[in-house]
């Protein structure tokens, strides 16, 4: 008797799922799938073959879009160095450094295995604004020589470059080193992050290579030829001119009044420092990851505890029939129960359980959001009569496959009832967690069964044991293997003998089962009492202890404000000598997370720290140029809140690459202010002068920059939620450090 079902888009069928090997490449075993049912195809045609679900489209579509972002993060890069520099013949030399430093950095990923994924390109697309930094500087530098030093081009190249080599070189040294520990920290953070730090870490180096190297070569060539500027450019040329100057008197202005009251100023850089950490910081909230629209919803469902499986299917019919009334729809796939001893879809799971995965278009081709279907589904699932409950999620609402919810309480003890108990209780606190979608226990104590109680004493009369007797009655509730049935070329069929339904389906007929004995066949009822009772539904064991899970989801809210709900709720719980309360889910992967990534940026700080002090021969200068990084996190978090973002694994990975960034721009300042100093100019002078003459290079590479992650701040790809927040914390950090 079938313990289980499957659909496929609504019929009956049988599902294979196939998982490519650890270290395969998901489309390669797509492919590979896709050639093998053809071949089944032709072999029996008189079979239907169907792909239910793949994850082919999102991953082709996801990189043709991330692809259409890196167009994009190119073209407006390059658009706002011309608006800055106004001119177009070094606007392309700033744009010839990019394809050259993508094939260095492209050749370097192929060479060292890299797949070119979501993540990776991110980091290309990353790096977009900050490859023209160093080429930027080097161009600025040269440009700013030749105007005021003389038409020589050999010594002005040549002095323009290397006036600005060991700064660029030690801005690229410093954004790479705070990026080095995350490839190694272990754990999720370094597998979902080490392959975008790699490829950020190898661009950025090729970006300085081609800086010094290749710029150099080509300057000469536009510089050299006379060129009067054009309309275009001299509109641009003036407007740019304006801002910039703008911003320098204000800059200067600001120099003037700081410099004069320097405890005022440093006293609100504090202020405001401590009003984000104490205020905004609460507010953004944490996640391991953000939510992600991927057009893929998941639903696992439970029937009442006794309800048959053709009853289960029945519901199964009625959930379809809702969702296929959802708009954008592609496909769907069902599983129901599961067959004993057989590895399947639904593995472990009673008659009564179930899943359903359904396809949607991608998030650009419908009206709705994912979590707009998802409420719907639920009050729409609210109305079929006998299912029990039905949880609503994204696909990859947990950072892992292997977590099960967003909450996760367990809870383990000797006993089953108090555990179920204890689930319960924890379950209605969960209900009032403001933020959670949906709770459900594991298992309940519904499921109704009839036990035999054996009158041992009668059994020796008869002469037949326990054991016997169990076996005569699985024979004929469940069947045993009679015969097997062979057919040539073909694997035996095995044959299984029972009672027919009508000799089984109630309790009167149960108690007349013939039993054989060594003196004939007596009912079962002689050799003992029935009775029904109420048992738990599944049995679940961790550590070989009882066990009892509550699972808690969540649409789009913080992890962390579920979590500070969550653990008030659940203050005062009194458990029972023997049973244990833990927290598992998002819980406890965010915090070993979070841990690992603060180690990650502490390390890298101390790692940057160090590695200035024999570039600047000075243990004050370094913590000089990385004060920047306070002011950074006001701007960090304020875009964080402001955009509606949390802090997760990507907006933390944003903000330690964001210090990298910063600390750039300070580095080119100090260098100066340095160089100055060196020749005899007075602090007071060496600061006015170094606005004066770097305010041009660092706010265009600010702005560059920040425009080149405004695709990716703008979720221009599918998928691109889960990094959104990292160019959200560079952007809004980079922009501030820089105004302040």
């Amino acid at each position: 008797e079938p313990q289980s079902a499957y659909h496929g888009n609504g019929r009956e069928a049988i599902g294979l799922n196939i998982l490519r090997a650890e270290n395969g490449h998901t489309l390669d075993t797509i492919q590979a799938a896709e050639a093998a049912m053809e071949k089944l195809k032709t072999r029996f045609p008189f079979i239907r073959f169907e792909v239910s679900y793949t994850q082919k489209d999102l991953i082709e579509g996801s990189v043709e879009n991330m692809l259409g972002a890196l167009r994009e993060a190119i073209l407006i890069t390059v658009a706002v160095i011309f608006l800055f520099l106004g001119n177009l013949r070094t606007m392309l030399l700033c744009a010839v450094s990019i394809p050259f430093t993508y094939l260095i950095t492209f050749a370097i990923m192929w060479m060292f295995g890299f797949e070119f994924h979501m993540v990776t390109l991110t980091g290309v697309i990353l790096a977009v604004g900050m490859l023209l930094d160093d080429a930027i500087v080097v161009i600025e530098n040269i440009e700013r020589h030749y105007r005021e030093r003389g038409r020589d081009l050999a010594k002005v190249v040549v002095g323009g470059t290397g006036e600005v080599m060991l700064a660029i070189f030690s801005g690229t040294y410093a954004t790479v080193v705070v990026l080095v520990p995350i490839i190694f920290i272990g754990g999720y953070v370094e597998k979902v992050l080490r392959p975008m730090s790699l490829s950020l870490c190898i661009a950025l180096v090729a970006s300085y290579i081609v800086s010094v190297t290749i710029i150099p070569i080509l300057a000469p060539l536009l510089l050299k030829k006379s060129h009067r500027p054009n309309r275009l450019e001299t509109v641009v040329t003036r407007a740019s001119d304006w801002f910039v100057q703008g911003i320098r008197d204000f800059y200067l202005g600001l120099l003037d009044t700081a410099l004069r009251h320097r405890f005022v100023f440093l006293l609100a850089a504090v202020l405001l420092l401590g009003v984000t950490l104490k205020y905004a910081r609460p507010l953004v909230g944490q996640n391991v990851q953000p939510p992600m629209d991927t057009g893929i919803i998941k639903i696992n469902f439970e029937a009442d505890a006794n309800s048959s499986l053709a009853e289960s299917h029945g519901i199964l019919r009625q959930m379809e029939e809702i969702i296929r009334r959802q708009e954008g729809l592609v496909s769907i796939s069902s599983a129901l129960g599961s067959e004993p001893a057989v590895v399947s879809f639904g593995s472990g799971k009673n008659p009564q359980q179930g899943n359903i995965t359904l396809n949607l278009v991608d998030r650009f081709h419908r009206k709705e959001s994912i979590w707009q279907v998802e409420d719907r589904l639920r009050q729409d699932f609210r109305e079929i009569p006998g299912l029990k409950t039905a949880d609503v999620f994204d696909y990859g609402a947990t950072p892992l496959s292997s977590l099960r919810a967003t909450v996760d309480v367990m809870l383990r003890g000797p006993d089953s009832g108090v555990l179920y108990g204890l689930g319960r209780e924890v379950e209605r606190r969960l209900m009032q967690v403001g933020g959670l979608t949906s709770v459900s226990l594991s298992w309940g104590d519904d499921k109704q069964e009839i036990l035999f109680y054996p009158d041992r004493e009668r059994c020796a009369l008869y002469g037949i044991s326990v054991r016997d007797i169990a076996a005569q009655v699985q024979t004929a509730l469940q069947g045993s293997t009679a015969s097997t049935f062979r057919v040539q070329g073909e694997d035996g069929f095995p044959v299984r003998v029972r009672y027919a339904e009508s000799y089984r389906d109630s309790l009167a007929k149960l108690a007349g089962i013939r039993v054989h004995t060594g003196f004939g066949e007596i009912p079962l009822a002689t050799l003992g009492r029935m009775k029904p009772e109420y048992v738990p539904s599944l049995f679940t064991r961790q550590n070989l202890m009882n066990s009892i899970d509550v699972f808690g989801y969540r649409s789009q809210a913080a992890l962390s404000h579920i979590m500070e709900n969550v653990t008030r709720e659940l203050k005062g719980i009194e458990l029972p000598p023997g049973y244990t309360l833990s927290q598992e889910g998002d819980a406890k992967l965010g915090k070993a997370n979070f841990a690992a990534l603060t180690k990650a940026m502490g390390i890298g700080m101390v790692l940057l720290y160090f590695s200035l002090v024999p570039a600047f021969r000075s243990f004050l200068h370094p913590l000089t140029i990385m004060s920047a990084i306070p002011l950074a996190l006001i701007g960090a978090f304020w875009s964080l809140l402001v955009t509606g973002k949390t802090l997760s694994t990507a907006a933390f990975m944003g903000i330690i690459l964001m210090a990298g960034i910063v600390v750039k721009n300070s580095i080119l300042l100090i260098d100066f202010i340095e160089t100055a100093r060196g020749k005899g100019m007075p602090v007071g002078e060496a600061l006015r002068e170094s606005v004066r003459i770097r305010t041009r290079p660092i706010v265009m590479t600010a702005f560059g920059t920040a425009v080149g992650m405004l695709p990716i701040a703008l979720e221009r790809a599918i998928g691109l939620e889960r990094l959104s927040p990292l160019a959200v914390v560079a952007v809004g950090g980079l922009m501030f450090s820089t105004f302040l």
